[in-house]
């Protein structure tokens, strides 16, 4: 009898999911976590405007000290984020195990906008996303994707086939494959982000890229 493909989405409630990010074919791995009411108590005063989209590079040896600075940079004092940012080294650890150590691109977010509203593929090889508060990613599976439309830059209604996204939930862990991986264009995570215009929330996201 011949095997099952395997599924290009790994998700389990155990972090050595994410490791599977690199096997053949897999374009998500997703940690589904429960959330930690004493980081979410730490970012519960945050406002949309405190964290603009800040971001640098970092390596595994600086990760928290770059942490803290971006925070001292917006006049945030790092020790009252002293839960979620132990947190935060224990992600940034296992994403530079899987990516062998390389320097990757932090980024902090709090918005009350809807960032990319359009499905898209990174062009990047590989992508975590952590929303800790607020609503989280959106993201179709391979059979709902019109990745011709996708590419020509058709609106959403054209790339979906059928069916509503699936939505990755508060402090879930996903590592996305983009494009630019090995032998994997054509075939990233189509994703975006929630809208919330209007609606009064406020997200809070944490990503890596390499």
């Amino acid at each position: 009898m011949t095997a099952p493909p395997a599924s290009p989405h790994a998700m389990s409630d155990q972090p050595d999911v994410l490791y599977r990010i690199l096997g053949p074919g897999v374009n998500l791995s997703l940690w589904q976590r429960p959330s930690q009411w004493v980081i979410s108590r730490e970012l519960s005063a945050l406002r949309a405007s405190d964290l603009p989209d800040v971001r640098c590079w970092t390596s595994r040896a600086s990760f928290d000290d770059d942490v803290c600075a971006l925070l001292r940079q917006q006049d945030l004092d790092p020790l009252a984020f002293t839960n979620w940012r132990i947190d935060l080294v224990r992600l940034a650890e296992m994403f530079f195990a899987i990516t062998e150590g390389r320097d990757v691109a932090l980024r902090l977010e709090t918005t009350e906008d809807d960032g990319c509203r359009r499905f898209h593929v990174d062009r990047t090889h590989l992508r975590l996303l952590c929303t800790y508060r607020g609503p989280a990613t959106e993201w179709l599976t391979d059979a709902q994707v019109d990745r011709v439309a996708q590419a020509n830059g058709s609106p959403n209604d054209c790339i979906i086939r059928g069916g509503e996204p699936s939505q990755f939930q508060p402090f879930w862990v996903g590592i996305l494959k983009g494009d630019a991986y090995p032998d994997n264009a054509g075939h990233g995570l189509v994703h975006r982000s929630p809208p919330i215009v209007g609606s009064g929330q406020v997200r809070v996201l944490f990503c890596l890229g390499c």
